[in-house]
């Protein structure tokens, strides 16, 4: 029995000794082999970084004529770190080297491994490579068992570009049980203009859904010729497409779709208003302050909001129609339109001209009764302690009501 015990212990003891040199060596191997690179990387990086900046057509020559084996690992390492930091001509010529040294060709047999880490890295080298060979293969793992590899591969091809990488990302749009419609719509979107006129084209014949986040696109990519193909989409029986429609035209920012958008503010659809609302005032048009006041009037309060944004964004003639809306029968009008002055800063600049004189003074007067008439008071009555001015203070001591005049009314009431 002894012996047993002691044979068992010199086991143990055996097996956490061989495990304890396993390791031990394992990782002296790997600092071994890393200081080695480091090595070979500092020796390397300077000639391969007179390639990147010169004008020789092949880096074989920055690696004296080949590349040995035991240095494939450290080139690649440098031209991968390096072709993400850089743009233009570096970047084709690191890409080319890539190329050269049989790096992509590699990565595209790797798409074919059965290990799904191995495939998802190979996918996000290719698109790092541009390599532009390699776009079919690429958008045959767009069909991936593995989202992640199928979403590297789809970023891949958005750095690779070019007509066959969009159509397959455009499909994609319409597929959100199987992609995030946000990442691919972000792709798309980087890839710029040369997605525009693909997505036109495949536009009849995206789902509901790939057409809702394309409108997002060519919002995004503010490409000037989607202008009349936005117009009319304003026209389509899909309220939510004729909303992404405006919201589009807004961010591209023409005064072209000014009066289409002026028309949707009568939209049946309240998203649609709220949209053209808000358009109209990224394009800042002057000329649509009459139906955007009257737009303050909705009874959506989006709608309000936006409308009352759009005229602030107008300008010196959007504020001045904002202050006149103060007076407004319409308590949603009168409110709305309070509640921008007063965030924009308007009223404390009109409280502040109460130290003034003359024409000056007396709009300012008109302005900050108006305030009071709508029962919006509490920020006046905060000035009427804490401004500096005392003719100020009096001023408004002079405007404001009595103890027994209408309290501000309640702002949630009307935020309805």
């Amino acid at each position: 029995m002894f012996q047993v015990l002691v044979a068992a212990i010199i086991a143990t003891a055996g097996v956490f000794l061989a495990l304890t040199l396993f390791i031990v060596s394992g990782k002296a191997v790997r600092e071994i082999r890393d200081a080695r690179r480091r090595s070979r990387r500092n020796a390397l990086e300077p000639s391969i970084l007179r390639y990147v900046h010169g004008e020789d057509p092949s880096i074989l020559a920055a690696l004296r004529g080949g590349l040995a084996r035991s240095d494939r690992p450290v080139v690649e390492t440098i031209l991968l770190d390096h072709v993400q930091r850089v743009r233009g001509v570096e970047r084709e010529r690191l890409a080319r080297g890539l190329d050269e040294l049989g790096y992509v060709d590699a990565y595209m047999d790797a798409l074919g491994s059965t290990r799904w880490w191995t495939r998802a890295h190979a996918a996000e080298n290719l698109g790092l490579a541009g390599a532009k060979r390699a776009t079919s293969k690429l958008v045959s793992a767009l069909g991936d068992d593995v989202a992640e590899v199928r979403l590297r591969a789809a970023k891949s091809l958005g750095l690779v570009g070019g007509r066959a990488a969009v159509r397959p990302l455009l499909q994609a749009l319409g597929e959100p049980n199987r992609w995030s419609t946000i990442r691919i719509a972000d792709i798309l979107s980087d890839m710029g203009r040369e997605v525009v006129h693909e997505l036109m084209e495949a536009y009849p014949e995206l789902n509901r859904h790939g057409r809702l986040a394309a409108l997002d696109i060519v919002g995004r990519v503010h490409a000037l010729e989607t202008i009349g193909w936005l117009l009319a989409r304003l026209d389509d029986d899909d309220a939510d497409i004729r909303a992404r429609a405006a919201h589009a035209l807004g961010a591209i920012g023409v005064l072209e779709g000014a009066p289409r958008l002026r028309s949707a503010l009568a939209d049946p659809a309240w998203p649609v208003r709220a949209m053209a609302a808000k358009a109209l005032g990224r394009i800042h048009d002057a000329e649509a302050i009459p139906e955007l006041c009257a737009t303050l009037r909705d009874r959506e309060w989006w709608v309000r909001a936006n409308a009352a944004e759009a005229l602030k964004q107008a300008g010196p003639m959007g504020i001045e129609a904002l202050e006149g809306m103060l007076a407004d029968e319409d308590l949603y009008a009168r409110h709305q339109a309070c509640v921008v002055l007063e965030a924009a800063g308007i009223l404390e600049r009109r409280v502040a001209q109460l130290g003034s004189t003359g024409t000056v003074r007396d709009s300012a007067e008109r302005v900050i009764q108006r305030f009071v008439a709508a029962g919006q008071t509490g920020r006046l009555r905060e000035l009427a302690v804490t401004h500096g001015d005392p003719g100020v203070r009096n001023a408004l001591a002079r405007l404001l009501p009595l103890d027994n005049a209408p309290m501000e009314r309640d702002r949630e009431e009307v935020q309805r």
